[in-house]
């Protein structure tokens, strides 16, 4: 791996100690919130049990506001993920977007690939389960697949 940020995150983060064995989705969002301070989370509207689970561990996040920290996506489609919804007034440096499921099947596959070829994305950690973007400007271009 060549990329510090990604080397830290995973490290510092990821492989840290598992706290939901159960689902390894939530466990790389719940561990992301924690490891990037983040402020300001997009949830999916209708998912109350994770916001309730992501204000027991951190009590100060908010779910409204812009720009965002991260970006949970459960089942992404065109309109509600796409470079337009994403511009700058919703994303920062920063940001990063979540995206659940990236191989359940060839659409999910498709879209997965289709968003690795953005011009603002940078980095992309497919962890199979799950992948996610980052926009970071100074970070070279460069895609992992990384086993949880």
């Amino acid at each position: 791996m060549h990329s510090p940020f990604v080397y830290n995150f995973i490290t510092r983060s990821i492989y840290t100690k598992t706290r939901y064995k159960g689902n390894k989705v939530l466990d790389v969002l719940l561990k992301s919130v924690d490891y990037f301070e983040a402020k300001v989370i997009l949830l999916p509207k209708k998912d109350i049990v994770l916001k309730n689970l992501i204000q027991q561990n951190s009590p100060k996040m908010a779910f409204q506001g812009k720009p965002y920290d991260i970006i949970y996506l459960e089942y992404p489609n065109e309109v509600s993920c796409n470079e337009y919804s994403l511009s700058k007034n919703r994303i920062h440096n920063d940001s990063m977007l979540l995206i659940n499921s990236i191989h359940k099947n060839k659409k999910m596959e498709t879209y997965w690939e289709n968003i690795k070829k953005w011009k603002h994305v940078t980095v992309t950690l497919d962890f199979f389960y799950c992948g996610v973007v980052f926009f970071r400007k100074e970070q070279a271009e460069e895609h992992f697949k990384i086993r949880i």
